[in-house]
């Protein structure tokens, strides 16, 4: 890998998410940046909560990495539009704490979702020091404790309307919000988000989820835990055979924290299926289209996992989705909406991936090369990068006792 390239590749990347962000005082959009585009309709939708946390994520990492303060302002501004999203009528509890998904609006919550805004409002504390994002972060997590989970994992969707509705049903790509959980923990020291969120959340992960071969079993019922029959092919939930939205991170986070290796040869598992996936060119192929965002969260994998290993198979796979990652991003276009963005995934054979970008893929492939480049510490998502928990036991010593005051 050539890792020269990576901070110009990061830099033009952010400053495609930069021109879409709404910067305007008058506007209820402000912090908010594009999530899909489509030069060939030229249809623009803006991010939600998740979106608009994994955008002011790749903000805080590429502060980080520069120093340059204007993506901290930028990121502060993604904040405050999380912030508004947030449900703060205390009158009901199954609520009260939760973010709405799209719009202040918005009748839906889908804990997953609302977990990305959440964590990414844990790192934008971490940055500024700012009590009011840890605040909005521990409200939420106390909602989603409560009332986002039953038996250790989280809802799929929870709707506040007149009758209540929760979807029940386990999906494969919440496990991602153990890492919410674990970074929660380290900013607060609460034990509650480890034995409540992340600890659950991993051994259910790798208990459940995960065939003999490695690969996912997208969906689990809440109440038998039966795997469900589908009669047809959802191509939003089928793009997750690939991309676990960072479940396999969790595994290593897991890991990490319990002191368990179990957590981590699952993700290891699943990398080896993965690589046994990943078509020559370093994409991937759900059947119906190639999966875009599947190639960052694959080599973030493959990388980490395989210098953890010294596995070979995933260190050659990591080298092609490199190659691959750098390829799909959009570096000749004159469309100022498409150049340093990332081709997406087609949703109609009209469409061509480079005429089509999703901020999904966009921030993955940030994130996924500042971890390779590994040239920064403490920004969300950094494994190994990041610090590690060490009990406090461990640091006060005979030597250097607590400092007892009073």
């Amino acid at each position: 890998m050539d890792k020269s390239l990576i901070l110009d590749r990061c830099t033009a990347a952010l400053e495609n998410m930069i021109r879409g962000q709404v910067i305007d005082r008058q506007d209820a959009n402000q912090g908010r940046t594009i999530r899909d585009y489509n030069a060939r309709t030229g249809r623009k939708v803006l991010s939600g909560n998740w979106c608009t946390g994994i955008f002011m994520a790749c903000l805080l990492a590429m502060y980080k990495r520069t120093g340059n303060k204007m993506y901290l302002e930028r990121a502060e501004f993604a904040g405050h539009y999380i912030l508004s999203l947030q449900n703060m009528d205390a009158r009901n509890k199954r609520y009260y704490g939760a973010y709405r998904e799209c719009i202040p609006q918005s009748l839906e919550t889908l804990p997953r979702d609302a977990t990305t805004a959440a964590w990414c409002l844990v790192w934008l504390y971490e940055a500024t020091h700012n009590p009011v994002y840890l605040d909005s972060a521990v409200l939420f997590a106390e909602w989603h404790m409560e009332y986002g989970m039953y038996e250790g994992w989280p809802h799929w969707a929870v709707f506040n309307d007149d009758v209540d509705t929760i979807y029940f049903m386990r999906g494969s790509f919440q496990s991602g919000t153990g890492l919410f959980y674990h970074d929660l923990f380290l900013a607060t020291h609460d034990p509650r988000y480890i034995e409540r969120g992340l600890k659950p959340i991993a051994e259910r992960y790798a208990r459940d989820f995960f065939r003999e071969d490695g690969s996912i079993i997208l969906q689990r019922e809440a109440m038998s835990n039966a795997e469900p029959h589908r009669d047809r092919d959802e191509v939003e939930l089928q793009m997750h055979n690939f991309n676990d939205d960072f479940g396999a991170q969790m595994l290593m986070a897991a890991s990490d924290l319990l002191g368990d290796e179990k957590y981590r040869d699952q993700a290891r598992k699943f990398a080896l299926w993965l690589a046994s996936k990943q078509q020559e060119d370093g994409n991937f192929f759900n059947g119906i289209k190639t999966v875009s965002s599947a190639v960052p969260i694959a080599l973030m994998y493959f990388d980490e996992l395989g210098r953890h290993y010294n596995d070979k198979t995933l260190l050659d796979a990591a080298e092609k989705s490199f190659k691959k990652l750098l390829d799909m991003q959009l570096m000749e276009a004159t469309d100022p909406f498409l150049h340093g963005a990332f081709e997406g995934m087609i949703s109609s054979p009209e469409d061509n991936p480079r005429s089509i970008v999703q901020l999904r893929t966009n921030a993955y492939a940030l994130i996924a090369l500042l971890k390779v480049e590994g040239k920064i510490k403490d920004f969300w998502l950094g494994g190994e990068h990041n610090r590690k928990f060490i009990d406090p036991i461990h640091v006060y010593t005979k030597e250097n006792p607590y400092p007892f005051k009073y």
